[in-house]
């Protein structure tokens, strides 16, 4: 458990399987996620096996630039 959120709130006074459940429901929903971005990583790689030899250095650059940009958002 986060020390942050033990000196907030006062164990005797939380509803631990209420707690318990709204972890399991992150736990899943940040799973989903994980998921979404291995898709998102297969579809890259299927769309770039489509472009011609001589243009793939160009994608490759123009690739990393986007994830360096949204890299930057965070």
């Amino acid at each position: 458990m986060n020390p942050l959120y033990n000196q907030i709130f006062n164990q005797q006074y939380v509803n631990q399987d209420y707690l318990k459940n709204l972890q399991l429901q992150h736990h899943a929903e940040q799973q989903f996620e994980i998921a979404k971005a291995v898709k998102a990583l297969h579809d890259y790689c299927d769309a770039a096996r489509n472009i011609a030899p001589e243009y793939q250095q160009q994608a490759f650059w123009a690739c990393a630039t986007a994830i360096l940009e949204e890299m930057n958002k965070s």
